[in-house]
This record gives structure tokens, sequence and C-alpha cells, in this order.
């Protein structure tokens, strides 16, 4: 975001009320994809059909390329991946007005409790820290590094684990 520190204070402001309005626009999109199960997509050439659903944000016209689409894929994927995109367009956009984005961002994520370290650091006029995504990273490995206890009596081989002698020899009597 280093460009927007060179942006006027006007522009930025400018910048923020349209990344609002994005924000409400995708709020409106992701609730109509995940309660309605619908959404429109552009049907032409497919790797601009895999990001149509974002590019689209009014109602298609006659004899046009624009299809709506329902189903789950709407339901489950598309809605709330709407929602996390208006998530975004509204942090940044309150923050480039003056409204306070961040702050409520991590007042959300951390349930209300201000003694909580924050998730997101905002500084003027366009610059952000993201402390959230290294806890984050930290408790993902965490998990994937636990080991699992397998009990040797549940096994699904005889004998010793690993060996193929040794299932070959089962079968063969």
């Amino acid at each position: 975001m280093g460009i927007l520190n060179t942006l006027p204070p006007w522009a930025l402001t400018f910048i923020g009320v349209l990344l609002l309005v994005l924000g409400l626009s995708f709020v409106y999109k992701g609730w109509s994809a995940a309660v309605l199960g619908r959404c429109y997509y552009w049907s032409g050439f497919l790797p601009i059909t895999l990001i149509s659903p974002w590019l689209i944000h009014l109602p298609p016209g006659e004899n046009s390329l624009i299809k709506k689409k329902e189903g789950l894929l709407c339901h489950m994927i598309i809605g709330p991946l709407f929602f996390l995109t208006s998530i975004f367009c509204l942090l940044f956009g309150a923050d480039f007005v003056g409204l306070p984005g961040s702050d409520t961002i991590n007042l959300i994520l951390a349930a209300g409790d201000r003694s909580k370290p924050q998730a997101i650091i905002y500084s003027p006029p366009a610059n952000y820290r993201w402390p959230i995504v290294a806890r984050a990273g930290q408790q993902i490995d965490k998990i994937f590094q636990t080991k699992i206890y397998e009990d040797p009596s549940k096994s699904m081989l005889p004998g010793e684990h690993g060996t193929q002698q040794n299932a070959q020899d089962q079968y063969a009597h």
C-alpha cells in the first residue's frame, strides 16, 4: 500500500467511500448467495468466468452473457467468500474515511475484550500490520505438528508394522 501513502487526503477519502459502497454491495451479494443460493456470473472466457461473480454488481441486461447460478455452490462457497470480501472492503473503506474500521474488527475478533492483543494495526494514511497472521500461523503449525496416539491393538496389519513380508506371509497360509 505504498502508493496510497503518497495520495492527498481527499483521494483517500474518495477511495474509502468507493470501498464502503463496494463492501455494502458484497454484503448484499453474500446474503443473496448464502441465503437465497444464487449469484450471477459471466459465461464468456473461462478465466474471467471464474472471477466474474466479484466483478458483477448490477443486474444483467437483456441478451447478456451474464447468467444466474443457483445451488449449493452459492450457499457453501460463493456466499462466504463474498462476506469475507465485504469485511476487507468495509475495513479499508472505513479506515480511509476516518471511521474506526480496524478498531471495530479488533473488538469483534477479541469478542469485546479490549485487553487482548490487536489483530490488525492501522496507522494513517494507509499502513497496516497483521499480527493475527503470525499468531494464527503458530497455532496452525502446532495443530499439524501434534502427534496422534495410535493404539497398537487397533492396527490393520498384524505383527511388525511397515514390513511387507509379514502381510504376505499371513495371506499365503
